[in-house]
């Protein structure tokens, strides 16, 4: 007997080719039986009736562990509720170990506050053992963040690595691989990895290659240098081999985007050569980001405490104010997401914010990061929408939410819609654009980032893989996620398995948490 059948499924396999009707069987948390036609007994049988049978969506690019929603809701709504199943974690720089000293955690301080947090971890290993002992709705991989590491060696202390650091971070990096870690992600633009140099990426890039592991990397520039910026990573790719990923490719700004058709030549000739390179993308034209981001580099240089003095130096003040006029960012439109001081300007924009202060849209923004703590999150509507659907539909892209999974609603926060629609409004855009086929575009969310990041038997609908799968009705599926109401589910999905345990059924989320965490083999 089955533990459960899914009968008169179109079954999207996940590797792109043509779909059929199929029965699958599952046993525990495997798939055993593909069939056109199972009559074998089972605990549970469920209908598909001609919906789309695929495998469950795998998220390249996730901050669950940012925004601290791996502890606060291992439910992870936002994010069964569009088909995700496993999701991968320590993005953008920033992960939660291991952490080499007080200083290592606070990459993640502009995304969630660390006040009252419990940590009972330091490394790598005892940080995956810790989270064993969790449940969590989705299966939970991670990377481990460049900024985390050289964080708990040099602290706030922007500089270069001495030698012997070099040969400590390259140490802990080993160990963490070692320990479970799938690769590496860095976040060149934050203030503590600007200063980077190519030499340290290059010796780590050297490690993440012998190890057969992913570098993700969170360009320099997505704006006026981002030709220059894509072009250093893949300078790391050719010199090193390694397996390299584009985090959340865009170019912002209308005066940057004729620059887009070159950052993607720039890419393909690369791919061509030879070397592994791709990009995520999400669907939505709006950035999410931390307000201080937009300040010149030296003024964030050095971290928090040093950006703080240089505000109150009058000519220092000046300076900055006089970058962010010139920089062409149109801060009126801005619309507040979070603050950490709950200073009620969430869901305002800053236009609206200088109305009520009678000050300009700049100086407005120097109040909100100095009085907003360093969680000051903004949504901006800088990208092409025609870029975004060009950089979706690549192939060599993948579509990612760069969000977390959050609970229906929170209070005093809005989150980017990504992080409730992404996967079924470009499922949507696919199937009506009819730009790229059902089959293609569920493999980009499925068996291809699995192959990507190294995820074994999972993304594909196949007898002995993990039964991670997604019933969706194609004619239905889209988001209804809005950046002024992000807390709405998708719809058109029906029901979706992690380890052959439903978390959605009948459109409704279950109350069972079956997700593993993964570790690299």
């Amino acid at each position: 007997m089955y533990s459960l059948i899914i009968k008169n499924a179109q079954l999207v396999d996940g590797t792109g080719e043509p779909g059929r009707l199929s029965d699958v069987a599952i046993q525990g948390d495997k798939i055993v039986n593909i069939d056109q036609s199972i009559n074998t007994p089972a605990e549970d049988v469920i209908d598909a009736g001609g919906k789309v049978l695929a495998p469950g969506f795998i998220d390249l690019q996730n901050h669950s562990d940012s925004y601290w929603q791996i502890f606060d809701n291992p439910q992870f709504d936002s994010l069964v509720t569009q088909g995700y199943t496993s999701i991968v974690i320590g993005n953008c720089g920033a992960s939660l170990a291991p952490l080499l000293s007080h200083d290592a955690l606070l990459s993640i301080q502009k995304w969630h506050s660390l006040e009252g947090a419990n940590i009972n971890w330091q490394s790598f290993s005892e940080y995956i053992e810790e989270l064993s002992r969790h449940r969590f709705a989705c299966n939970v991989a991670s990377l481990v963040g460049y900024s985390t590491l050289r964080r708990g060696i040099v602290g706030d202390q922007v500089r270069s690595l001495e030698k012997e650091e070099l040969a400590a971070l390259k140490k802990f990096l080993v160990e963490s691989i070692d320990a479970g870690a799938f690769g590496m992600s860095s976040g060149l633009s934050y203030s503590h990895e600007i200063i980077i140099s190519e030499i340290e990426l290059y010796e780590l890039a050297k490690i993440l290659t012998q190890k057969k592991a992913l570098f993700s990397i969170h360009l320099r520039s997505e704006g006026s240098e981002i030709s220059e910026a894509v072009e250093e990573s893949l300078d790391i790719a050719r010199s090193t081999e390694v397996n390299l990923k584009i985090s959340h490719l865009k170019v912002r700004n209308e005066s940057n985007w004729p620059k887009f058709d070159e950052i993607i030549q720039k890419i393909e000739n690369a791919y061509h050569k030879g070397y592994n390179v791709h990009f995520d993308a999400y669907p939505y034209s709006a950035i999410w980001q931390p307000l201080y981001a937009y300040l010149p580099r030296w003024a964030i240089e050095g971290g928090r405490q040093v950006m703080l003095k240089h505000f109150e130096n009058p000519v220092q003040r000046n300076k900055i104010l006089a970058h962010l006029n010139n920089s062409g960012v149109k801060f009126p439109g801005m619309l507040v997401a979070s603050t950490a001081n709950k200073l009620n300007f969430v869901g305002k924009t800053i236009g609206q914010i200088a109305k009520n202060m009678e000050v300009s849209s700049e100086q407005a923004v120097l109040h909100l990061i100095q009085n907003g703590g360093s969680e000051v999150l903004v949504f901006e509507e800088n990208l092409n929408p025609e870029q975004v659907k060009q950089a979706m539909f690549h192939p060599l892209s993948f579509v990612a939410t760069d969000g977390g999974g959050f609970p229906p609603a929170i209070k005093d926060r809005l989150v980017h819609p990504r992080c409730f629609g992404s996967a079924p409004k470009f499922l949507n855009m696919a199937i009506n654009g009819r730009e790229l086929s059902l089959e293609k575009a569920v493999k980009k969310l499925t068996s291809a980032p699995a192959e990507k990041i190294g995820l074994k038997k999972r993304g594909e609908i196949k007898i002995g893989n993990f039964a991670d799968l997604v019933i969706f009705d194609p004619e239905k599926i889209n988001s209804l996620a809005s950046y002024q109401n992000p807390y709405q589910f998708s719809q058109g999905i029906s029901h979706v398995f992690v380890n052959g345990k439903a978390v959605l059924t009948g459109g409704k989320i279950t109350t069972q948490l079956p997700g593993y965490v993964l570790r690299k083999n």
